[in-house]
């Protein structure tokens, strides 16, 4: 939840980008004895990948949203094949996919197939082929997104990442993936922790408080405290969580000059037990 949701409502029907800052990077092995001829095959995948999130509206009501995304393809192999509709590449390959701030995903032994002059299409009830995978990662980016701006306010799109990887097959790429989302529905506190982190975010970059922050002292450490209470229930009824520690991980050093600024130092004798990979940076604060 930054400044740039500050967004005046005249503009927002003119905004057609839920994808602002897309790039993709796609790696082969150039010790491959065909690498050249198969380097060939991939030329101009990587902007395909990218205009197909720049290029195709994945979230209507909500297009005001700004998400970046930071992809890394990397191919383990590429495999001719002849099937009905004649000859084609099978890729197989690892995707690793990110918003450059709190979420990022790796996926191993993707297998997809590709033929360099057709084009990907956008269509969210074919579950087939890589735009499915993107299409959940789509739906699953935005609807973290929403979360920033209202509570729960992606849940709709999650449960659209949650239907393509419930419809989607039962390999186990697919079952890991709906578990993911199982998870992250579940865990409501780290979605209420998100959204007041970013909540604070927002307070703090606004004109308003450049202006005269004292008026919003109150503010603020209501809403630092209830990102503290959430961290605190989440290590209560769950314990360890991935998906919570990835978050932390990604703010640890914001977060704990926070706490610092606002004297919380339960908070930050709290984070030296949850977060023990990022303890040091906590202990200084404490000193």
């Amino acid at each position: 939840m930054n400044t740039h949701k500050l967004i005046p409502l005249l503009f927002i029907s003119f905004i057609f980008c839920q994808f602002n800052n897309v790039t993709v990077d796609i790696e082969y092995n150039e010790n491959d004895s065909n690498y050249h001829i198969k380097k060939n095959i991939i030329d101009g995948f990587d902007k395909q990948i990218k205009e197909y999130f720049l290029l195709n509206n994945f979230c209507q009501e909500f297009d005001f949203i700004q998400v970046d995304l930071k992809i890394n393809l990397i191919i383990e192999s590429i495999n001719i094949i002849t099937n009905n509709t004649g000859t084609t590449n099978q890729i197989t390959s690892h995707l690793l996919i990110s918003n450059n701030k709190d979420l990022f995903y790796f996926n191993k032994g993707i297998v997809f197939e590709y033929s360099k002059n057709k084009a990907l299409t956008y269509n969210p009830y074919y579950l087939k082929g890589l735009e499915t995978i993107l299409n959940y990662y789509a739906f699953l980016f935005i609807g973290y997104e929403l979360d920033t701006w209202g509570h729960s306010l992606g849940t709709s799109y999650i449960n659209k990442a949650y239907e393509i990887s419930s419809e989607s097959g039962y390999s186990s790429n697919w079952g890991t993936r709906k578990k993911e989302i199982e998870n992250i529905l579940d865990n409501t506190m780290l979605r209420e922790a998100r959204f007041y982190y970013y909540k604070y975010l927002d307070i703090i970059n606004s004109e308003e408080y450049y202006k005269n922050p004292k008026t919003f002292n109150q503010q603020i450490m209501e809403t630092v405290e209830q990102l503290y209470s959430n961290l605190v229930n989440i290590n209560e009824q769950l314990g360890y969580d991935k998906n919570t520690i990835k978050f932390i991980n990604s703010i640890s050093e914001k977060i704990a000059s926070t706490f610092y600024s606002l004297k919380m130092n339960e908070a930050l004798e709290f984070l030296i037990q949850f977060d023990s990979d990022n303890k040091n940076n906590y202990i200084k604060y404490l000193k």
